[in-house]
């Protein structure tokens, strides 16, 4: 009785044994399949980063690329404005860009195809048809600058303005400026010219009347408040005070004004886009005698003496 129960105590533990050896292994096996699943995670999301860094890659690659084109067309721009002249890649020239390794840039090797006939004889068309192209630039800048008057052999000095001595006839204020005066001077023409000048802070209106002055007559006319003014009466200037310059005792309107060592016919009229009047303007001072000079030489009328200011020594003149 005693062993029978054993018996079947002994088989109740065995199949309990059994169960659990079962469930055991089916826990190894999902252990197993859940492994296998994380590693193919991991894969997944390795691979799918990997596919993001190429891509942006590849942006940043077109950029890059899109930059270089940009820049390349800077430079060929530039070299033909400096007259460089540009030689077209003959067909069949490829261009192959040694890797990159450890940090350090290796240098561009060009390597080129040897050329068939047919390729030859493109080139040397392509190579005519550039030069025609050339050629042709050439002359139309030639034909523009000769239009604009760029090719001017002159230098830039004061020869180059036409300086007279004038009559101040009469000055009235401007109608429409309180600054301003209008004033009708004889500069040795047929008929006075209208001059506007910015003077009634500096000169008193009975002072303009019947006033010898300096004249320089070549500038372009400009409309000053609605009135077009021919000339510009020469002074000597500060800040704080301005002086008409005064010509030698004995000149007459249209006396030319000469600098020694400075020959040479004036312009018949400044080009503003050259800006001689600002290139030459600078260098005109009076000295510490009050005599106005450019580059220290005189304003002059020949046999009669130079020109200067009444009291400003060491200023501009404008």
């Amino acid at each position: 009785m005693f062993l029978a129960r054993f018996l079947v105590k002994m088989a109740a533990n065995n199949a309990v044994l059994n169960r659990l050896e079962q469930k055991g292994a089916e826990a190894d096996q999902v252990i197993e399949y859940l492994k296998q699943q994380v590693a193919l995670l991991k894969e997944k999301a390795i691979l799918q980063a990997s596919l993001r860094e190429e891509k942006k890659l590849r942006v940043e690659n077109a950029k890059l690329k899109k930059e270089i084109e940009g820049l390349k067309q800077e430079l060929i721009q530039a070299e033909i404005r400096n007259g460089v002249k540009q030689i077209a890649v003959p067909p069949g020239t490829s261009i192959s860009t040694a890797s990159f390794s450890n940090d350090v840039p290796q240098p561009t090797a060009v390597a080129s195809s040897p050329g068939s006939k047919d390729q030859i004889k493109g080139e040397a068309e392509e190579k005519k048809k550039n030069e025609k192209v050339e050629k042709k630039g050439e002359k139309k800048e030639k034909k523009q600058q000769l239009a604009g008057g760029s090719i001017d052999a002159k230098p830039v000095d004061v020869s180059r303005l036409d300086l007279r001595v004038g009559c101040i006839i009469t000055a009235e204020k401007h109608p429409d400026a309180d600054s301003l005066y209008v004033e009708e001077v004889d500069v040795g023409e047929a008929s006075p010219r209208t001059v506007v000048s910015g003077l009634v802070k500096h000169v008193p209106l009975d002072q303009m009347q019947n006033r010898m002055a300096i004249l320089l007559c070549n500038l372009k006319p400009a409309k000053m408040r609605g009135v077009v003014s021919q000339a510009m009466v020469m002074c000597a200037s500060s800040p704080e005070k301005v002086e008409i310059l005064a010509p030698p005792p004995g000149a007459v309107p249209g006396d030319r004004i000469t600098f020694e060592g400075f020959p040479g016919d004036p312009e018949k009229e400044l080009n503003p886009k050259k800006k001689i009047w600002e290139q030459i303007q600078p260098d005109l001072h009076t000295n510490d005698q009050c005599v106005a000079t450019y580059k220290g030489v005189p304003f002059e009328v020949k046999g009669k003496g130079v020109c200067r200011a009444e009291t400003m020594a060491n200023s501009g003149i404008k």
